[in-house]
């Protein structure tokens, strides 16, 4: 049976070295590890921005807020249409969008 090749990934704390410094913690590890264990290299990650997830999460929130808001709106301006125009027949021909009901209106 062959051995075949094993790696490990490991992360380390910046503040096992004195001056937090991650190539001084690589350094600390490669001095560790000695040849006969392994050999150690370098494996960089891109930093994330961070928040961007929040920041979406949070914006959604706020748009789910403010289409109850503005529905709320509509559904007054609607019931004042109907206080002021007794007839529900004006009322219905003020709720028009460029000549079309809001029922048949899409919503892109």
């Amino acid at each position: 049976m062959s051995k075949g090749t094993k790696y490990l990934l490991v992360s380390l704390p910046t503040s096992i070295t004195p001056s937090n410094d991650k190539d001084e913690a690589l350094g600390a590890l490669q001095g560790t590890v000695t040849s006969d264990g392994g050999n150690t290299y370098k494996f960089p990650i891109p930093e994330f921005k961070i928040g961007t997830l929040d920041a979406l999460v949070q914006q959604a929130d706020d748009l789910s807020k403010l289409n109850s808001a503005c529905e709320g709106v509509v559904a007054k301006v609607g019931d004042s249409l109907r206080a002021i125009l007794d007839d529900d027949d004006k009322a219905q021909q003020q709720k028009t969008i460029n000549d079309s009901t809001p029922s048949t209106i899409e919503v892109v």
